[in-house]
């Protein structure tokens, strides 16, 4: 089956229900309710647009990938240790050193065997937008969440409306269709954002979360739940990481320590500024 199966059937839903739920209900609802309806209309409207918009950005968006160079596997040292120690805010962490992309993964980095990249900030492979998610999108996926949860209240309840005031019920079949559609897609959707929502408030990824990698109060990356939300809300999007390879093999004790404000960097003893030495300044 095509990888992008599930992403083409995504979109599809997404849309094909929308246009029904326009093309009949709302029609028929702006016609009945005259124009007191016209602010109910142009608010499911924008909602379906914001949603499709965090929806691409997601899909399309470099989720932080750890760019591996093409043929140097001769180059690869099997006395390399599996694993490095560092300590960030009195925790220790374990790098992992990875055989695919040959570099030691920084904190918060894993391998998607589905990508086959090293991500960062890896929060999950999601098979519906054919993309993980990870350090430079996961805004935009909390963001679709939000919208498309609010995109389907809305057209459960609309559609619901109007399934009432009509006479037989069977009369208006497509709303029916919707708000069946819909009602089956509330629970799971709410719940997922339900779950991000704590999430965020923890400090946590969804790789972290379930492989329990952080107990009680030792997670070394939360700054606490309103700052949490402010990082994730407010910051820049982080710019595209080139190079780390070749960063790795000059040197490769790699030892990070936390810059409060700067991300992780190497010791000075190292006379490098940062791990993702060269940045290429792009939007996507």
């Amino acid at each position: 089956m095509c990888k992008a199966f599930p992403f083409i059937a995504a979109v599809t839903v997404l849309v094909v229900a929308t246009g029904v739920f326009n093309g009949f209900t709302l029609r028929h609802l702006l016609l009945e309710q005259g124009f007191n309806f016209i602010p109910l209309v142009v608010l499911s409207e924008i909602i379906f647009i914001f949603t499709l918009i965090n929806f691409l950005q997601t899909a399309f968006t470099d989720p932080g990938i750890l760019q591996k160079e093409e043929g140097d596997d001769n180059d690869n040292d099997f006395h390399t240790p599996l694993f490095k120690n560092v300590v960030i805010n009195n925790t220790t962490v374990r790098l992992k050193y990875c055989d695919t992309c040959e570099f030691y993964r920084p904190p918060r980095t894993s391998h998607c065997s589905m990508c086959n990249r090293c991500i960062e900030n890896f929060d999950h492979h999601c098979p519906w937008v054919n993309n993980c998610v990870g350090r430079r999108n996961y805004r935009f996926f909390f963001s679709f969440l939000m919208w498309l949860s609010l995109h389907i209240l809305l057209t459960l309840t609309l559609s619901i409306y109007r399934v009432v005031i009509v006479r037989p019920l069977w009369s208006d079949i497509p709303s029916l269709v919707v708000a069946t559609l819909c009602f089956l897609a509330i629970f799971p959707i709410v719940g997922l954002l339900s779950f991000h929502i704590a999430l965020i408030k923890m400090g946590l990824t969804t790789n972290e979360q379930v492989t329990h990698k952080f107990t009680g109060t030792d997670n070394p990356y939360t700054n606490g739940c309103l700052r949490n939300y402010i990082n994730m809300f407010c910051k820049p999007k982080p710019l595209r990481y080139v190079g780390y390879k070749e960063l790795c093999k000059s040197k490769p004790r790699l030892r990070f320590h936390k810059n409060v404000g700067k991300g992780y960097k190497l010791q000075p003893n190292d006379n490098v500024s940062e791990y993702s030495l060269q940045i290429e300044n792009t939007d996507i």
